[in-house]
C-alpha cells in the first residue's frame, strides 16, 4: 500500500483551502451583488486568540491568535484537493 504522510495530506488541504479562497475571490469580481454572491461569500470565522486586545507585559506588547474563514467556496476548495489527492493514488 502507497501511504502518504500527514505533511503531504496537510499539503493538500492547505492548498485546496488557497484554492478556495482565489475561487471566492473570482466569484466576487465575476458575480453581481445579490443573494448568490452573498451565499458564495459568507463565511465563518473560528480560532483562538487575543481578539482586538494586546498581550502588554510593559517591556514586551505582543498578538497571539490563530483563525480561520470557512465558506461554501474554500470547502469546495478542499473536497476539489482532497479529490486530487486520491487521484495520483
Amino acid at each position: 500500500m502507497n501511504k502518504k504522510s500527514i505533511y503531504f495530506i496537510l499539503l493538500i488541504i492547505f492548498l485546496g483551502c488557497i484554492l478556495g479562497t482565489a475561487l471566492s475571490m473570482f466569484v466576487g469580481f465575476v458575480l453581481p451583488d445579490g443573494v448568490v454572491k452573498d451565499f458564495f461569500l459568507l463565511s465563518q470565522t473560528f480560532g483562538f486568540g487575543a481578539g482586538d486586545g494586546w498581550f502588554d507585559f510593559g517591556f514586551l506588547r505582543f498578538r497571539l491568535g490563530f483563525f480561520f474563514d470557512v465558506s461554501v467556496l474554500s470547502i469546495i476548495g478542499i473536497f476539489v484537493s482532497w479529490y486530487i489527492l486520491r487521484y495520483f493514488k
